[in-house]
Parts: C-alpha cells; structure tokens; sequence
C-alpha cells in the first residue's frame, strides 16, 4: 500500500479549490483535479475517495482555518461577555475574508452543492457547532434576533462575501467601505441591541 505524501494531498486540495474559484464546485472532478495537479487519477484514490471526498476536505480545510484566527479563538471563549462574543464573530469573518479573499466564495460553492450531496453539509457540522451555540446564546441573552439563525449567519456571509468580491473586482479600493460600516450594517439586521462602538478598538 501507498504511503501517504502530505504535500501531495495539499497540492489536490489547492487544485481543487483553484477548479472551484475558476468554474465553480458543480466543475469538480477526480479526473479534472489529477490533471490539474499532474498525477493519475488512481493516485487521488490514495487521499480521496470520490468527488464528494474531496469537497468534504476542502470545506473543512477553510473552516478549520477559520476556526484558527484569533478573533474566532475570542468568539469561542464563553467566559467572555455574550455581545462581544457576537461583535467578535463578525470582526472574525471580515478579517478572515479579506485575508483569503477566496475562502468564502469557495465555502458557498460547496455548500451549493448540498442539493446534489443531501448528506454533505449535515455531516460536516454534525456534532457540537460552536457558532450555532453562539447564535443560541446571543438569542437567549436578548442580543441577537429570536430567528432561525440561518438567516442571520446568511446575512453576515453574504454582505461580507461581497464586500471582499467588490475589492476585488475594482469596484471600489477597501478602505471606501469600512469593517465598521459594513459591521454597523449587519449588526443592524442581526442584533436587538445598539451597535458595540466601544469594541471597535478593544
């Protein structure tokens, strides 16, 4: 049996997600994803067993580096005051997005497909969600609106996805559109209570 090689299956990964970012995650194949990387078909076998393997790793590559980012280690802290935890998440996404401009795009792709994989997105966040916990608790504490929390994590997603495409398509430089303008605007659709102003600079 193979060993397996590390750099290989990050190099299937990248192309991977290079596929998404190019035609989308329906343009996904074992076939396209060898070629791309330069490797038979059978050697994505050794790392991945299918085409909805492959979307399973590259979905959680991007949350886990998500996860990883110092504001999100703040918005899993539950010692930490419940409104700040919330101000943090979005603080968390922005930074994050604008950092891996592509991240975003790449994980509504995948999440896309969830018609064509019932399955995908249910067992990538079975188990304990922290950010689902977290809407749960800001609802609880009277800080986030008291509805299903799909609409406002969709919300946040999308404003932010497009704010990072309108930076980098050219339609106006980062600095037109501020984290906290684009913060003051989703806060206003999520929350119950006033914008945090004294977090923007804590």
């Amino acid at each position: 049996m193979k060993k397996k090689d590390l750099t290989k299956e990050t190099k299937i990964l990248d192309a991977t997600v290079a596929i998404i970012i190019n035609y989308g995650a329906s343009a996904i194949s074992t076939t396209k994803v060898a070629k791309h990387v330069g490797i038979s078909q059978s050697n994505i076998y050794l790392y991945f067993e299918d085409k909805q393997a492959l979307l399973e790793g590259v979905y959680l590559r991007e949350i886990s580096r998500l996860e990883e980012t110092p504001e999100m280690k703040l918005v899993m802290d539950a010692d930490r005051p419940i409104i700040e935890r919330c101000f943090n998440y979005l603080k968390a996404m922005y930074d994050f997005a604008m950092a891996n401009p592509y991240s975003l795009f790449v994980i509504s792709q995948i999440k896309g497909l969830s018609k064509s994989f019932p399955d995908l997105i249910e067992k990538l966040v079975s188990g304990h969600n922290p950010v689902a916990t977290l809407f749960e608790d800001g609802v609880q504490a009277g800080v986030l609106r008291s509805i299903d929390r799909s609409l406002p994590m969709t919300l946040i997603f999308s404003v932010i996805q497009r704010h990072v495409e309108n930076v980098q398509n050219g339609s106006y430089a980062k600095n037109v559109v501020s984290f906290e303008e684009l913060s003051r605007l989703i806060w206003g659709g999520i929350a119950i209570v006033p914008y945090p102003s004294h977090l923007l600079h804590s």
